[in-house]
């Protein structure tokens, strides 16, 4: 569900700022550059972020983040605010993949290649399936109005964020332990 937000924010977000706010198409360009922006920053600090709070603290509190980046855009009058939105979607989503992906492999001994290997197919069929799905739904709804489908997405996964299993040995870093090395 996560990588089908991605998917949508990749394919729908200049769109939207275009068509349904009527931006310039130089402007509508920042829609996607301050999600991915946003997204990059994340993914660099989601590391640290984790250590300190957790991969299910990152996937429940990232992927709330995201629905309300994504409710914003949905709702937003303004190019301004959708792009703020755009860029708190992005943030949201930033350390959630990596942090499933991460559970795939402590999932279960030994077999950390093939359930990373289901995780990521089943992303990016998420990721390839959430744009055609939003296309689908443009001919029953407003497009502005498709984008409570990922904000759904998100909220399902923040609710869910407790099943993620992380490694069994693995306790959580003190705050003064995170970023040191030996």
């Amino acid at each position: 569900m996560i990588m089908l937000c991605e998917g949508v924010a990749n394919d729908w977000s200049v769109l939207h700022l275009r068509t349904v706010l009527g931006a310039s198409e130089s402007t509508a360009a920042f829609a996607y550059g301050s999600f991915a922006a946003a997204m990059t920053i994340g993914r660099l600090l989601a590391d640290r972020v984790s250590a300190r709070f957790g991969p299910a603290a990152i996937l429940r509190y990232g992927a709330g983040a995201a629905a309300v980046g994504v409710t914003a855009v949905a709702l937003s009058p303004w190019v301004p605010l959708a792009l703020a939105g755009w860029a708190v979607f992005g943030a949201g989503l930033s350390g959630c993949v990596p942090q499933l992906f991460s559970a795939a492999g402590h999932a279960e001994e030994g077999a950390a290649g093939a359930n990373v290997s289901r995780v990521a197919g089943l992303g990016y069929l998420g990721m390839l399936a959430g744009p055609a799905v939003i296309g689908w739904l443009t001919h029953l709804v407003p497009l502005d109005v498709t984008f409570f489908l990922p904000a759904l997405c998100c909220l399902v996964a923040a609710a869910t964020a407790g099943v993620l299993r992380t490694p069994r040995s693995a306790t959580p870093a003190r705050p003064s332990e995170v970023g040191t090395t030996g």
